[in-house]
């Protein structure tokens, strides 16, 4: 009885797409097995992009109001062209079935544990464009760990990716990060890890887009390591140790391409842990993101991006760990939005896992490169814990890192600054050789190193050179 249940179900449901919205085959064959799916609606009436483009005509007294105009407006138009599929949907769930989160940074509802009942529904909207099922992808692993006894105590002095990149030669003028604040879409972060918990700002710091947790947490490890990169401040594992940090959590085992979103969208205008009080101001200056959804041009973030960077909030990406083999570039790293990092080794080779462009599209991608190889940070077994991992998700935050120095020195730099002075400050890796994309890596950009390896002090000069030239 239940099999032709299902069935009629299907047909219905496969009638109505015809007649309304299109709907994924995946979301029609997940009720053959489960009684719930997780997924994602489209409206036709969205225009983000249009949004957006307004605050190109607009004059703003500073980056808070800009964001919170992006935010205001975004939200409004968010609940302008769902409005009627809230409602249903408001008086369809119960506390016990789905969870509805609305995406207004891409004009889209997401749905946990959506029954059947409520999918039949959703399909008689004539305003819904697409129903289809959440996108899993596996959580991206660093290519080696080594995990290190309680107790261990490195060798004295910075880490060697902290060398590499030059970041002590910009403390020493007095640029460590302060009143800079920088986030993580990851695993989550150990927030009382003694690397990390003076960091740690509360206000709206935090937010579990998996499972919800009220305190900075993370199961995996792989979240709290980048975290102690960028901001750690003990055992010279940090770039920018006075700098302060929130993370949303979006991973565990596997990475939700809805959950992805949901927190691009917090990190614009940070909320509480309950997705309440949300406050524009603050929002951090640049994320890092040592995640990937596919392995090829998926324009599935581009929104999210675009919004990041007319909030001028860096978008810094991992560009994988497939190897050397032309276009081994993943996405959202070989988005045109995003500053795509390659990984390094302490000898300035790139490194044999980080992925190389060009991408499909035939762009050169990474854009830039850093350490990655070998690199020791904060881990979450315990407070003390730390371990030596490898992977461009070791590149990324040393990046972000190093970002968060340059805001230090001029926080009015725009995301189109940042880019600019990463890759004209960037150093000549080692010659290996290798051409993709018709580019030999002896020519600067390249498929391999980007633009070169990321140089602190060389940036920092560059900004220097840009604040004398406003005055």
């Amino acid at each position: 009885m239940k099999a032709q249940t299902i069935a009629i179900f299907l047909v219905g449901l496969a009638c109505a797409a015809l007649a309304a919205p299109s709907v994924d085959t995946s979301v029609l064959k997940v009720f053959q097995t489960k009684e719930t799916a997780n997924i994602l609606i489209s409206f036709k009436g969205a225009n983000t992009a249009g949004v957006r483009r307004s605050t190109t005509t607009l004059n703003f007294t500073d980056r808070t109001q800009r964001i919170q105009y992006l935010y205001d407006n975004l939200k409004r138009h968010a609940d302008e062209t769902q409005g009627n599929v809230l409602g249903l949907l408001s008086n369809l769930q119960t506390a016990e079935s789905a969870v509805v989160r609305q995406l207004w940074i891409t004009n889209q509802v997401y749905i946990k544990n959506a029954n059947r009942q409520l999918v039949e529904e959703l399909l008689k909207r004539e305003e819904i464009s697409k129903i289809e099922e959440e996108k899993l992808s596996p959580m991206v692993k660093p290519v080696s760990i080594v995990e290190h006894p309680l107790g261990y105590k490195p060798t004295a002095g910075e880490q060697w990716g902290i060398l590499a990149v030059d970041a002590p030669t910009v403390w020493a003028s007095g640029y460590k990060g302060k009143g800079v604040v920088i986030a993580n879409i990851d695993t989550g972060v150990r927030g009382t890890h003694e690397a990390l918990k003076d960091g740690f700002r509360r206000l709206n710091g935090w937010y579990d887009a998996e499972n919800e947790e009220e305190e900075p947490v993370d199961d995996y490890g792989h979240g709290t390591h980048t975290m102690g990169t960028m901001v750690g401040r003990t055992n010279g594992i940090g770039v920018a140790p006075e700098a302060d940090w929130i993370a949303c959590r979006a991973c565990t085992d596997w990475c939700s391409d809805a959950q992805f979103i949901l927190c691009g969208q917090w990190a614009v205008c940070p909320t509480d842990n309950k997705l309440k009080n949300p406050r524009c101001d603050l929002a951090p200056h640049a994320i890092s993101n040592s995640w990937h959804l596919s392995n090829g041009e998926d324009d599935l973030y581009d929104d999210v991006l675009a919004t990041w960077i007319a909030a001028d909030i860096a978008p810094i990406f991992a560009v994988g760990n497939l190897g050397s083999s032309c276009s081994s570039v993943n996405s959202p790293g070989d988005s045109q939005l995003a500053v795509a990092v390659g990984a390094t080794t302490s000898t300035n080779q790139l490194a044999s896992f980080s992925s190389v462009g060009p991408t499909v599209s035939g762009k050169i991608k990474p854009d830039i490169a850093a350490p990655g190889n070998s690199v020791l940070s904060a881990y979450n077994s315990n407070d003390r814990s730390y371990t030596t991992m490898s992977g461009t998700s070791m590149a990324t935050p040393h990046v972000v890192g190093l970002t968060a120095l340059l805001y230090n020195i001029n926080a009015n730099l725009t995301v189109s600054d940042i880019r600019s002075v990463l890759t004209e400050g960037a150093k000549p890796g080692v010659l290996l050789g290798r051409t993709c994309g018709g580019t030999p890596d002896s020519e600067y950009p390249n498929n391999h190193y980007g633009h070169g390896i990321v140089s602190a002090s060389a940036s920092a000069e560059r900004v220097n050179r840009m604040m004398k030239r406003q005055f």
